[in-house]
């Protein structure tokens, strides 16, 4: 896995940050370069995005277990706990390694995590329910048919510029975006790192169970949600801050989905304090209820 790296260089990191789907971890340069000031902050690539070269298969690819069970694999290479915290898929894998090993994480900071109702989880243990999902799913439909072919890196930062999701993007961002979101197809162009067909696969990859990682969860909990298509419900909230009454919930006015980049001073704040509580040493259980 690739990583990028802020801070000291110390054997073990203080925060692990996983980025949302088709992106890469540099696009958070902005956001995280600010907190390598006080603590070492590491940034990973997941699987299939980025410069992370492990095999993006897309046969059985049905669950973000993948990426947790690689995230876990990374973490077992410390020495100490580390406060785990992500934007969207990165914030629900983040939840899911936690769920598995508690004993390698020592906080949570959740930014707009992917967290459906039950019965959308359910839906996709059907047969063939992930498969089918990539052709009837819109955004999976949209991301298939994602532009993949760019003259040179200029062209592609041209391109996405104002547009889609990155409207609410800082040029910097775009531009970190684009420097390690492109690799060269092997004609003197460039291709995106994450395979249009790869990110769609990812979006409909939902055979993984966050509400009974939540239970499982001992460490403290701060979460982010857009007030804006946010990819988790005001009745997931809700639901939450039932089966974790000590987690600090928050919706961020006026912000997208898009939050780490809209609100980077939101962002870091949640981080930092998940780490924080996380170093003060609390742990929460499951209520008996």
């Amino acid at each position: 896995m690739h990583g990028v790296a802020f801070g000291a260089e110390t054997r073990n990191p203080d925060i692990v940050f996983l980025h949302a789907t088709g992106f890469n971890a540099l696009t958070y340069r902005t956001l995280l370069a600010p907190l390598g000031e006080k603590f070492h902050v590491l940034a990973l690539d997941a699987r299939g995005h980025g410069r992370t070269e492990l095999p993006a298969k897309l046969w059985g690819y049905t669950s973000w277990t993948r990426h947790r069970d690689d995230l876990i694999s990374v973490l077992e290479n410390f020495t100490a706990p580390v406060t785990l915290a992500g934007h969207s898929m990165g914030a629900t894998v983040s939840l899911l390694t936690a769920g598995a090993r508690t004993d390698l994480v020592c906080g949570l900071a959740l930014l707009e995590p992917v967290i459906l109702p039950a019965a959308a989880y359910a839906a996709s243990q059907m047969p063939f329910g992930p498969a089918l999902q990539r052709m009837s799913m819109p955004l999976a439909v949209g991301a298939a048919k994602r532009r993949n072919a760019f003259a040179s890196k200029e062209e592609a930062v041209a391109a996405f510029t104002a547009r889609g999701v990155f409207k609410a993007f800082p040029a910097e961002v775009i531009a970190d975006y684009v420097e390690d979101g492109l690799t060269e197809d092997g004609g003197g162009g460039f291709k995106l790192a994450c395979a249009p067909t790869f990110e769609a696969a990812t979006y409909c990859a939902q055979r993984h169970d966050p509400w009974g990682a939540l239970r499982r969860v001992t460490d403290p909990l701060v979460l982010l949600r857009a007030e804006r298509q946010s990819t988790i419900s005001e009745a997931a909230m809700h639901r939450m801050a039932a089966i974790k009454a000590d987690a600090r919930l928050a919706t961020v006015e006026g912000a997208g989905h898009m939050l780490p980049m809209e609100r980077p001073d939101r962002a870091r704040t949640a981080i930092e304090t998940a780490l924080l509580l996380g170093r003060s040493g609390r742990k929460y259980h499951e209520p008996d209820a």
